[in-house]
């Protein structure tokens, strides 16, 4: 249930803002996706609203996909991970090749107009 961002660069190129980082995954994964909150990641940079986009990847052969909400904010979004097999992780406790991960890379862009 908690995926915690830790800010590894930030880019500020063009119109967008690019943070590049880790995520480190505890507790259990939820059906539909774990909720990745940047809340605390938008007070380091300034932003107000919601990531443009996000993307995640490991090294387990798991894939992870940025799954917006309908009304997004920077508190709701969610991450879906599938297995090697492509079906959706099982509901509870993070296996430990995802805990173990200690690869798993983000990187989201905000606007800077926000």
């Amino acid at each position: 249930m908690a995926l915690a961002i830790s800010i590894t660069s930030i880019d500020f190129g063009g119109d967008n803002l690019y943070v590049h980082g880790m995520l480190t995954p505890s507790g259990s994964y939820s059906t539909g996706g774990d909720t990745l909150d940047f809340t605390t990641v938008a007070s380091q940079i300034g932003a107000s609203q919601a990531p443009l986009q996000v993307w995640v990847g490991g090294t387990t052969g798991d894939t992870y996909a940025f799954v917006r909400a309908g009304s997004p904010t920077l508190a709701n979004g969610k991450v879906k991970v599938n297995t090697a097999s492509n079906t959706e992780l099982s509901s509870g406790a993070y296996p430990g090749r995802i805990t173990g991960d200690a690869n798993i890379q983000i990187e989201a862009a905000f606007s800077k107009l926000i």
